[in-house]
């Protein structure tokens, strides 16, 4: 092995543990707990109303959805750090509905957001 590489790795073994010496012992992992919900409303009560979900977290534990029509589903995470996808709901009738999403973190409790829908006749 030729002496200029020698000393190159070396160095960069002396710097790594340097590093990591002078870190942190602290790892925060995810972000704040925040939920943010979205739909295709307004849609008729024949057709599947879709709630879109973007979740940020530091362990999920899931998601309970009141759909504000007295159904509730719920969404498993299994301690993800952040979600996002979709669940589709069919209302029985026309109406203005308030949705609910409650998410769970193992690490910062929970957190909720709220979103109005519009469902036509």
């Amino acid at each position: 092995m030729p002496v200029n590489l020698i000393r190159r790795v070396v160095m960069l073994s002396v710097l790594v543990a340097v590093g990591a010496a002078c870190s942190s012992s602290e790892i925060t992992l995810g972000g704040p707990l925040d939920v943010s919900i979205g739909s295709n409303a307004p849609v008729r009560a024949s057709d599947s109303l879709t709630l879109t979900y973007t979740i940020i977290g530091q362990s999920l534990v899931g998601m309970e959805i009141q759909w504000g029509d007295s159904r509730t589903d719920s969404v498993s995470f299994l301690g993800a750090q952040s979600a996002g996808g979709s669940e589709s709901h069919l209302y029985d009738s026309a109406g203005t509905y308030i949705i609910q999403a409650t998410v769970i973190d193992q690490l910062q409790g929970s957190a909720s957001a709220e979103l109005s829908v519009t469902i036509n006749p």
